[in-house]
């Protein structure tokens, strides 16, 4: 898993970041592969981005208590910029992890089309079978998901995924 990540690290610089293309089943024009915030912040994507980000209020207990348990954890997202469930979690979990302190470059997000395909970005190993999908690493191993919805919140469900 070491490697994995730091191959998904290094091939994301190489890659071309916030592609764009036109998914046919939606006919509708979708982040693919790698993407940033600032690929996350254009389009109607970016309008959903900054509504949630800037409503969303993390419990500070919560995000106290996350703050303590973030050494080695890394975390991908894989989401699809088409789908209403990304368009509410993802910018909602930015801004917890905005608020906890994470650093950024322990974190990857991927985009998928609506087959749930990254374009030249194989995804495969993740297994994603529906986005968004937030997966946790400590020390290169899987620890948990957040899938689609959390079960709580997205700062407690994180909490129970850390604290494990």
């Amino acid at each position: 898993v070491i490697a994995l990540l730091a191959i998904v690290s290094q091939v994301s610089l190489a890659q071309e970041i916030n592609r764009k293309m036109t998914d046919p089943q939606l006919n509708e024009e979708i982040l693919i592969g790698y993407c940033n915030r600032a690929g996350l912040e254009e389009g109607e994507f970016g309008k959903s981005y900054k509504e949630y980000y800037s409503v969303y209020v993390p419990d500070k207990t919560t995000v106290s208590q996350l703050r303590k348990r973030l050494d080695n954890v890394e975390i991908i997202i894989v989401l699809g910029t088409w789908c209403s469930d990304s368009e509410e979690q993802v910018p909602k979990f930015l801004k917890l992890l905005d608020k906890i302190n994470f650093d950024d470059g322990d974190l990857t997000m991927i985009c998928v089309d609506k087959n749930k395909l990254a374009g030249d970005v194989d995804i495969s190993r993740f297994e994603v079978m529906k986005v968004p999908t937030f997966i946790i690493f400590r020390n290169d191993k899987e620890i948990g998901r957040i899938v689609e919805t959390p079960m709580n919140s997205l700062e407690g469900d994180l909490l129970m995924i850390l604290e494990d």
